[in-house]
């Protein structure tokens, strides 16, 4: 295998003739960890350059080696230098360096020395991540790369995470990133048939992160617009675990933990603080109605009459239902990898189990996964075949306004009056505002379960045509299975109301992928490098369903064969797309930089006439330190350079048949089968594109101290909006590429190496990221559109913007809340109709980012992360709890803000907050706008390794003891009563909060 893998790698370091003065060294350089060549590498003795590595295969020869020489060092961003004695026919192996990992940029279509990418990415490796108790593989990018906001739909294992790369760039269509793994794209997104748990189930909670050896966020249009229609919203290349030759080697690893609420959310008053205050407000309600010539005794003979309706004291004393409906969750792992081969065939396999159980007793996340890649190197070719298989088991708890919903039940609608069981112990009925609905017994009786079965493989073969003019073949298959079963028990309110119910929905959704690609990239006088890509590539969606739902059970056996009624449905699509592209890099003497590439997409999801698209990029960079004008500061400077790119990447449709005009069948007529007209034919429909241009400047000093500044601009055009037509139709409106919206910010990063010697190491990286939305044009005659309650959609203004009266404080003649007319006049007023709604603001942070820290002395690290957000805001939408008493404030519970010594008595008080009346009513303001800023412990690691000596006695390589944490801390205002990492349009109900999960565990190698 070694003779083979020299055979592989070639150096061409010189054209020059040996003289009298010079020798002739011959050899190859590879790489340890896959024993492959490294094509790059820098050659230099006694402190002079010779130059890269840049052939493929054969010996390399270096002819103007002076005669005196003894020693040569071999040096290759990622790996640690070599400097070695020089001997005949040389075999010289770099070792990856952990340490610059993240100075390798890895973009699915060739991987980059940092110094000579001229594009805006950050890679990051995930080892030092490698123990956050963590299932979604988005969360280990929090906090590491400027300019990625990552947001939690909902707290429960396994939901999806919402990732936005500078911004959203879309309205109708994804605002998600584009997955690549292992230069393939990859399916994502959530694949819940129902809505019932806001969350949903996550696709990328069915990989194990472990199994990852490292990410790249792509940002700009240098590298995401080899992407084309998919990479609008930016590309995270995702590298798994590679295996190498030498030694099998075998590590083991397991933890537990527990998990509860990251903060305190939505607390809620007690059972007598609640009475007391209700009390009140049954006062102040007959004091307030002067028709009845109200006294204080009359009003207080009124409360007592009437406060046992609404808050008496249960036979089985207060609830406190947040301790009845949550616990302590339970966290386990457990996973075991092999690693290994010889000089021809490298493998790497993993089997891995995990467990997540939530903070109710129907939430929780179950995975299996296994995992195998495989290389193979026979002449000039090399295969690889990397397989993954993953069974996936999610309880879902309901979510937003459901009876099923424990998170609205514990915070607003079951008051600590109400109780879960009777005195004879069958189930209570007393919840007034929840139509008698007892979420204990609703709990117990119904589920909302989910189980997601996935394959992904790839097969590949490389061949060495001659130089290094290479063709690669490429073929994935990504399929997965979700089964999701819902489930309405007759014993509940739900099942009752509704004739007992179970739905179950069945989904298949499989991607064929195949790539074609032609490279060569040679060295010509010594200074100019150029790295050719041409590709051609194919693309098959397919998405299936049956769904089927039965009604009217005799008992308690819900499968449908079981109903007394059912109902099904089913439903076939299919999406294809075929691609062309190309990519040109130059590099002239490791000083100036320049790529251009082309991306011609043709999607089965647009018309004929709009199928085809064009995407393409350029870009540039130089470096400042090569030049002779820095040679003075090249001590302190020891690295700069300067980038810029510009470029076109896009978005297709989400619908697989938007353009076409469809009869839709299910119009029956007269006990007939029919059809109507649903849609109309759509050609014009196409492509958003995304107009993407980056400056950014990156800066080394004394070699320890890194510096990354990148501006953008990001112009969305031809945004799908919905535009109305005529209602003679049939149809409301029409699908149209529009609309325009811009983003447009800056990004810092800030990494150093503080501390490295023998016993110590410590490295520190800081980032921060402003992105500024947009809307810049709807339809060309509307300027606004308001959505719902609480948004407005304003040109000139981010596209999710606060909508509202704008609150004044508390009148202090009368106690009640007062707004702004907004009419400039500057007057106020009590009567909110009076009053004219504003843009109030919006839930875009002003900065966001992350600080990290590495540390390690001897055998014990420390790693942990902090993220932050400064300048966001969310709009509680809530609007049950915001009535100052009314109904829903008697027949549920009270946030625990509503304090009497904070309250409004009397005139000419100067409160807080109103008076507290029933029957009062709420009213959408900026009242219930609340700042997000936070900075939060995303996580922290503390390990110790016994040390070497120890360990190798014993017959083994590694033994670690470690304890991990994630969402440890969060820091922010205590107004903020809900967790302040809110969905991206800012809206908050009653999702379930982040979780706080503390796990132990321990790690062997041998």
């Amino acid at each position: 295998m070694k003779k083979l893998m020299m055979f592989l790698g070639c150096l061409l370091l010189s054209l020059g003739v040996a003289s009298a003065q010079n020798q002739k060294v011959s050899g190859v350089v590879l790489s340890e960890e896959d024993g492959l060549p490294v094509i790059g590498a820098a050659v230099t003795v006694e402190g002079t350059s010779l130059g890269t590595i840049t052939d493929f295969d054969g010996f390399f020869n270096i002819t103007n080696v002076p005669a005196t020489a003894t020693k040569l060092k071999v040096s290759y961003l990622g790996m640690k230098s070599q400097t070695v004695t020089i001997t005949p026919n040389m075999k010289i192996t770099l070792v990856s360096d952990a340490e610059v990992l993240d100075e390798v940029i890895v973009t699915g279509y060739g991987t980059f020395k940092k110094s000579s990418f001229t594009g805006a990415a950050s890679s990051m490796s995930t080892e030092k991540l490698a123990d956050v108790p963590a299932l979604n593989v988005a969360d280990k990018l929090a906090g590491g790369i400027s300019g990625v906001q990552i947001t939690s739909t909902s707290g429960q294992p396994g939901s999806v995470e919402s990732v936005r790369i500078r911004g959203m760039g879309s309205i109708n269509a994804s605002n998600e990133p584009l997955y690549v793994i292992d230069g393939v794209p990859l399916y994502n997104g959530d694949v819940s048939g129902f809505g019932y748990s806001q969350g949903g189930t996550s696709l990328l909670s069915t990989l194990n992160s472990n199994d990852i050896e490292s990410m790249t966020v792509i940002k700009d249009a240098a590298a995401a617009s080899l992407y084309g229609s998919r990479a609008a919203n930016g590309v995270i290349v995702i590298t798994t675990k590679r295996g190498s030759s030498g030694k099998t080697t075998f590590n083991a690893k397991t933890s537990f933990g527990f998990s509860n609420m990251a903060i305190d959310y939505r607390p809620v008053l007690n059972g007598e603080d609640r009475r007391e205050l209700l009390y009140v407000g049954l006062v102040n309600n007959y004091m307030n109605d002067v028709s009845k010539n109200p006294t204080m005794a009359d009003a207080t003979q009124f409360a007592d009459d009437n406060i046992d309706k609404y808050a008496a004291k249960p036979w089985s004393g207060y609830t406190d239902w947040k301790k009845l409906l949550f616990k302590n969750g339970f966290h386990q792992n457990y996973e075991v990898s092999a690693q290994g081969g010889s000089d021809k065939t490298q493998f790497y396999s993993s089997l891995s189990y995990t467990k997540q159980e939530g903070i109710t007793s129907n939430s929780g996340f179950e995975r299996m996964t296994g995992m195998a890649n495989i290389s193979h190197t026979a002449n000039r070719v090399i295969l690889d075949f990397n397989t993954m298989i993953s069974n996936a088991n999610q309880n879902q708890m309901s979510e937003g306004t459901s009876y099923a919903s424990p998170i609205m039940v514990a915070t607003m609608t079951a008051s600590p009056s109400s109780y879960p069981y009777n005195e004879d112990g069958s189930f209570s009925t007393y919840f007034p505002a929840l139509n008698g609905a007892n979420i204990v017994q609703t709990m117990k009786y119904n589920y909302d379960r989910n189980s997601v079965v996935r394959t992904l493989s790839t097969a590949s073969a490389t061949w060495n045509i001659w130089d290094n003019l290479r063709l690669k073949e490429v073929f994935n298959y990504d399929f997965n299975q979700a089964n999701n079963r819902v489930w309405w028990d007759p014993r509940s309110k739900d099942g009752s109301a509704s004739k007992e119910v179970y739905q179950r929905y069945m989904m298949n959704r499989s991607k064929w992928t195949s790539q074609t690609q032609l490279t060569y990239n040679k060295v010509i006088a010594e200074k100019h490098a150029i790295d050719v890509l041409g590709g051609f590539e194919t693309e098959s969606y397919k998405l299936d369903y049956v769904y089927a739902n039965g009604s009217n059970y005799p008992g308690y056996l819900e499968e449908i064969g079981n109903a007394a009624e059912s109902r099904s449905s089913s439903s076939k699509s299919e999406s294809r797309m075929v691609s062309m592209l190309g990519r040109l890099n130059y590099d002239y003497d490791n000083k100036y930089y320049f790529s251009t590439s082309y991306r011609r997409d043709g999607s089965s999801r647009l018309s004929t006439d709009s199928r085809w698209g064009n995407f393409w990029s350029v870009s540039g960079s130089w470096r400042l330190t090569q030049e002779n004008f820095m040679s003075s500061v090249r001590d302190v400077i020891t690295d700069a350079k300067l980038r810029v790119s510009y470029g076109v990447n896009g978005t297709q449709p989400d619908d697989y048949y938007g353009y076409l005009g469809v009869y839709s069948y299910g119009a029956n007529y007269n006990g007939q089968p029919g059809s109507s007209e649903t849609r109309l034919f759509n050609p014009d429909l196409k492509w958003e594109k995304n107009y993407a241009t980056n400056v950014g400047l990156d800066l080394t000093l004394w070699e320890r101290l890194s510096i990354g500044f990148d501006w953008y601009n990001r112009d969305t055009k031809d945004l799908l909006l919905d535009q109305p037509v005529s209602q003679t139709t049939g149809m409301a409106t029409i699908l149209k590429n529009i609309g325009s919206m811009r983003n447009r910010g800056f990004e810092f990063e800030i990494k150093s190496t503080n501390i490295a010697n023998d016993d110590w190491y410590w490295t520190t990286s800081l980032n921060l990221g402003h992105n500024k939305n947009k809307l810049t044009k709807l339809d060309g005659d509307q300027s606004e559109i308001v959505e719902g309650r609480y948004l407005i959609h304003q040109v000139g203004k981010p596209y999710y913007s606060f909508y509202g009266y704008e609150y004044a404080g508390v009148d202090p003649a009368t106690g009640k809340e007062s707004y702004y007319l907004n009419d400039g006049s500057g007057n106020i007023t009590t009567n909110s109709a009076e009053a004219n709604k504003v843009i109030l603001g919006n839930a875009n942070p002003k900065v966001q980012g992350g600080f990290s820290n590495f540390v390690s002395w001897k055998d014990i690290d420390l790693n942990f992360t902090f993220t932050y957000s400064f300048g966001g805001h969310m709009m509680d939408a809530a609007r049950w709890l915001q009535s100052n008493g009314g109904s829903d404030h008697y027949d549920g519970n009270i946030p625990s803000y509503y304090k009497l010594s904070d309250m409004w008595q009397k005139p000419g008080d100067h409160a807080k907050l109103p008076q507290f009346a029933y029957n009062n009513s709420e009213t959408t303001s900026s009242r219930w706008i609340k700042s997000t800023n936070h900075v939060r412990l995303k996580n922290i690691t503390l390990g110790y390794s016994l040390p070497k000596h120890l360990t190798r006695a014993w017959g083994i390589n590694k033994l670690r003891a470690y304890a991990s944490a994630n969402n440890l801390l969060t820091f922010k205002s205590k107004d903020l009563y809900v967790d302040p990492e809110v969905p991206v349009n800012g809206l908050v109900m009653f999702e379930n909060p982040a979780l706080r999960t503390v796990t132990f565990g321990l790690e062997i190698g041998f």
